[in-house]
Formats: structure tokens, C-alpha cells, sequence
């Protein structure tokens, strides 16, 4: 889309958004991110650029430590030892676990949390697709902060093969990821106003993000 196609308003800068504006260009840098990824297990790095978006678009997020299980009709994955024992399953089943956990202490994955949004933004939870058969892309959905750190969060998705469940267990006291996240943070900026920059552009939007 040419500049002079683009959706303007008045002002200049991100701020001259409405909300559901930069909710819609945050969305949408959330399955930009998702999509670049391509499935790999690298939840710290992306959910630390998916930060640096949200910084940029004005929207204050939360990296979380979770575990998560997940059942699809291709077999089982589990992201974390805190959902040992969750999974229910299928006749003649086994649930794999990922190699890239070891290190963690209860949880095994980060999503991103916006909480005035009530909105949580997970890019890389389809590094379990080949697995269980869950659908590529962004998951993004609703939950409020008190159902986040009181109860498991539980939820189904349709992918090719089938339905697919999944379950989130908040992992508050593993702080085992935080060094390597704060390191992966301070270097990421320049990607984050990329993607910010790319999100705007996708959805027309020509405003700068200062």
C-alpha cells in the first residue's frame, strides 16, 4: 500500500491510535512474529520482541512462566514438569517431552501477558504442532489475571487433524528463564521496532512510533 493509501489521523506518533487501534497493529505483530518463527522452541527470544513491540505501541506486558500441556490427535507434549500427570492419554499414547526444558524449574514455556487488556499472546506455542497436531500461528486469547494466576487456564483449537486441548499452569516461582530473557531484552530492540513498524504498516496505519 502506497504512504499516501494509508489510514491517517490528525496527529503524529503511535499515540494519536485509539486503543483498539494499537490492539489491532499489537495483534497483528503477534502473528507477524508467530509466522517468522516457523515453529521453533524459542519462546524466550520472541516473547522478548513481542515486549519491545508492545513497549513501542503503548500497551505495558508481562513476559509468564508457564507449563503447558497439550493432547491432539497426532499424540502428546509436554512444555514443563508442573503439568506432570495432566494429560489424558489417548489409547497407546506417550507424551513427549521437550529437550529444550531441562533447564527450567516447574515451567517450561513464556507467553506474553497484556493485563489491562486482559489478553494473553503466545507465538511459539505451535512448536508443538508436529507432535499433537496443533495449527500453526499465533495463539492469542482473553483471560483475565485473576483466572491466570488462580487456575489453570484450559482451552480447544481445531487444526487439520483434529481437535487439540490444551491447559497453561502459571509457574510464578521458576525464575530460571529471567537471566536469559533480560539478555535477550536489552539486544532485541531494534527487532521490536521493526516488527512494530511492519505491524502498523500492515494493517495501514502511517503514524511513527515516537
Amino acid at each position: 500500500m502506497s504512504r499516501a493509501g494509508r489510514k491517517k489521523t490528525k496527529a503524529q506518533g503511535v499515540r494519536a491510535l485509539t486503543r483498539e487501534q494499537r490492539m489491532v497493529v499489537f495483534k497483528r505483530a503477534a502473528r507477524v512474529l508467530a509466522e517468522y518463527n516457523g515453529g521453533k522452541p524459542q519462546c524466550i527470544e520472541r516473547v522478548a520482541v513481542l515486549e519491545r513491540a508492545a513497549d513501542l505501541l503503548q500497551f505495558k506486558a508481562e513476559p509468564i512462566p508457564a507449563a503447558v500441556a497439550v493432547q491432539g490427535p497426532l499424540g502428546a507434549c509436554m512444555l514443563g514438569e508442573a503439568v506432570e500427570g495432566l494429560i489424558p492419554l489417548l489409547s497407546g499414547g506417550a507424551v513427549r517431552r521437550s529437550p529444550t526444558t531441562e533447564l527450567w524449574n516447574g515451567a517450561g514455556h513464556l507467553f506474553l501477558f497484556v493485563s489491562q487488556e486482559g489478553m494473553m499472546l503466545d507465538p511459539t506455542l505451535d512448536q508443538v504442532g508436529p507432535v499433537t497436531g496443533f495449527p500453526r500461528g499465533c495463539l492469542i486469547m482473553p483471560v483475565t489475571a485473576d483466572q491466570l494466576y488462580t487456575d489453570d487456564v484450559p482451552f480447544e483449537v481445531t487444526g487439520d487433524a483434529g481437535h487439540v486441548q490444551v491447559q497453561y499452569r502459571v509457574v510464578r516461582s521458576d525464575s530460571t528463564w529471567r537471566s536469559a530473557y533480560n539478555a535477550m531484552y536489552a539486544g532485541l530492540g531494534p527487532d521490536g521496532r521493526l516488527l512494530a513498524r511492519s505491524a502498523l504498516e500492515l494493517e495501514g496505519f502511517d503514524e511513527d512510533l515516537v
